[in-house]
């Protein structure tokens, strides 16, 4: 049974982060996998769904600009985009073994299970360690419903040979949205279910309404408050009722209900750590109630959303916390968090996005702007929350380049920049910072 410092158990980008990390600091470490190496985000998840969300955005741009003279009949070819996704893709997990092995980390494949004495199996092999840091992600929630097994998911969906005419996306949040995009642009006529009535409830009102009609728009369907209840196949169409008695048709049907956290192989109750339906509750240190345990990313019952950024992160923070050299003891805290809905228009937010106090709230439109004008955004718009001494405190932002502009009010946010402060510098022009001191009250 060989020992080691610390034991990683998942190689996704929060666990490698933070195997890099330590394994730098001169300690031993194993990192345990029974997937693909490199995680969810570069395999199933967003690294792949923004290659092909590449083509969307560039074919949406142009034909944006048709009215301004820009002529010709742009069109996705599934197979091509696929090839072009997959040329990246298969290469991440051998591509992440050999740097793993190269910074002098053990790896073993398998799934890990914890002992009762505390050890961590794989096959018949026992490792035990100092400290465990469990990462081991979260998989796309199944529906419990009959016929839930006709029902694709969003890895599903990616590995498509063939994009089928009539796509129905089951749920309405972030991979639902860029999914149900990717197909509408490539030619398939796709609807999409909701549960309630509000898409996107974590956003503002009024913006997740009008990034809805963007997708409308662009030829996608709502359906609100569809709560199904069962799923049936006849000959090679797949038919969804749902429990109102309302029936829809399609190709395939994508269910894009929300994730869960990978932890059942674990066999966490034999070192008393219990679940919630989150996943694993830790203190603002990662540390589970097993003080010799941690966890980070995905697999953790938590707030702030889910992702790849934040797993990083809070491997970064772990290592520091652990590091026997350092002085941080100090409990995790997050800086604001940008999140961002790709398509051909982003829905964005970060920091406070309403007021509670004394701040100020500002809506601008900025469609006809000339930054926005010159590239025939269709609708541009933003709300931000200014303090008292001029500071921009957060911001919900809905543009073809709001993803641009929400990562320097990053910036701005974090080094408390005012207007004052702002007005010091000079931006290349015509850019979207540029803009900046516009935001400002």
């Amino acid at each position: 049974m060989k020992k080691y410092d610390y034991i990683v158990i998942g190689a996704g980008p929060g666990g490698n982060a933070f195997a890099y990390e330590m394994k730098a600091q001169g300690a031993s470490v194993l990192l345990v996998e029974k997937d693909k190496w490199g995680g969810t985000c570069p395999n199933y998840g967003c690294d792949p769904t923004k290659i092909m969300m590449a083509l969307v955005e560039a074919k949406q741009r142009a034909e944006n600009l048709f009215s301004a003279g820009l002529h010709g009949n742009l069109h996705i070819d599934w197979k091509k985009m696929l090839a072009q996704k997959n040329a990246y893709s298969n290469a991440v997990p051998s591509r992440t073994r050999k740097g793993l092995e190269s910074a002098g980390i053990d790896l073993v494949f398998g799934a890990a299970h914890f002992t009762k004495s505390g050890a961590v199996l794989v096959g018949e092999e026992k490792y035990i360690a100092g400290k465990y840091v469990i990462a081991t992600g979260a998989r796309p929630r199944a529906l419990d419903i009959e016929g839930s097994e006709y029902l694709l998911t969003s890895n599903d969906f990616l590995d498509l040979e063939e994009l089928p005419q009539r796509v129905i996306f089951l749920g309405a949040g972030y991979v639902s949205l860029e999914l149900a995009q990717i197909a509408n642009a490539a030619g398939a006529k796709v609807s999409v279910l909701t549960h309630g009535r509000q898409v996107l409830p974590n956003f503002d009102e009024e913006f997740s309404d009008s990034y809805i009609k963007q997708l409308q728009k662009e030829g996608i369907s709502f359906i609100d408050s569809f709560s199904a209840q069962k799923v049936q196949k006849t000959g090679k169409k797949f038919h969804i009722w749902a429990e109102d008695g309302r029936e829809f048709t399609a190709d395939i049907i994508i269910s894009a209900v929300g994730r869960v956290a990978n932890v059942e192989e674990l066999n966490l109750e034999n070192v008393g750590i219990e679940v919630s339906a989150k996943g694993i509750p830790v203190n603002g240190f990662l540390q589970t109630v097993n003080p010799n345990i941690y966890a980070l990313g995905d697999v953790l019952d938590k707030k702030i959303p889910k992702l790849t950024p934040v797993s990083g992160f809070e491997a970064r923070y772990l290592a520091r916390h652990l590091s026997p050299e350092s002085q941080n003891k100090e409990e995790i805290q997050y800086p604001a968090l940008p999140t961002v809905i790709f398509g051909s228009s982003k829905l964005a937010k970060i920091g406070q996005t309403q007021v509670i106090d004394s701040e100020t709230e500002r809506s601008l439109d900025m469609t006809e702007w000339y930054t926005y004008k010159r590239i025939a955004d269709p609708l541009s718009k933003i709300k931000i929350i200014v303090n008292q001494k001029n500071e921009i405190l957060g911001a919900t932002v809905l543009s073809t380049v709001a993803d641009e502009l929400v990562n320097i009010l990053n910036f701005c946010i974090k080094q408390s920049i005012n207007l004052e402060e702002f007005q010091k510098m000079i931006m290349a022009y015509p850019t979207i910072a540029s803009d900046l001191f516009y935001l400002y009250k």
